[in-house]
């Protein structure tokens, strides 16, 4: 906080005045002057003024000329590390040799060598053997039932045609008749189908059994004589 002196020197005030006077007095003379100075003169010791000299220089300092490189814009290849680990080849050298002073450790004696391993096959698989015998299909029914003298057509009898056929068959599991062929025919082809016809409809079988048992499909072979009745 600063105060007001209502009661000053008035010998101090007339020297502040003409300090002030001073001052402006030599401002004046220095823009009059060209600038050639600026500044407080000391008064009493208290710097007023600084004098500056006349020959400042008015233009600004030319730049470096093109050959100076900036350090910053030189570059610097890397160079690459030393290998820390040595690659080159071991150099050979001579084996020490033994004298009597050199200890030599005991060599063991010839290992005894392992047997060497057999290998034995092994045992064939064993064949089962037959529990039941084969059987061939069997009729189950009077062979004499399946072509009787009724079954002679009104056409062969008046042709007067006879003969023997014989036939084979084959059975099926069931024991039905699943095929029927003429191995050696009567001559006439009438009773040939007839008699393949009336078999197949009219015989039953025991159908085959294989060796374990199991029914299968067989064979049958029989003859039918063809003669015109009495």
């Amino acid at each position: 906080m600063s105060y007001v002196q209502s009661h000053a020197d008035p010998a101090a005030r007339a020297k502040a005045i003409l300090v002030v006077g001073g001052v402006h007095a030599l401002l004046g003379a220095g823009l009059i002057l060209g600038l050639t100075f600026t500044g407080i003169i000391k008064d009493d010791g208290i710097l007023i003024a600084h004098e500056f000299p006349e020959d400042i220089p008015d233009t600004i300092p030319p730049p470096p000329p093109d050959d100076v490189v900036d350090p910053v814009d030189v570059y610097i290849p890397p160079v690459a590390p030393t290998a820390p680990f040595d690659f080159s080849p071991p150099t050979a050298f001579d084996p020490v040799p033994l004298t009597n002073d050199t200890p030599v450790l005991p060599v063991d004696p010839d290992p005894t060598p392992l047997p060497t391993p057999t290998y034995s096959p092994p045992p064939p698989v064993p064949t089962p053997t037959a529990r039941f015998t084969p059987v061939a299909p069997r009729p189950a029914n009077r062979q004499a039932e399946w072509i009787g003298n009724d079954d002679y057509s009104n056409t062969d009898i008046r042709r007067e045609n006879e003969g023997t056929a014989t036939y084979q068959l084959v059975i099926g599991s069931n024991g039905r008749v699943n095929d029927c062929q003429i191995i050696s025919s009567t001559g006439h082809d009438s009773l040939d189908t007839a008699t393949c016809r009336l078999i197949t409809r009219r015989a039953r079988f025991d159908a085959a059994k294989d060796d374990q048992g199991r029914t299968v499909v067989g064979t049958f072979t029989g003859q039918v004589t063809w003669q015109i009745p009495e």
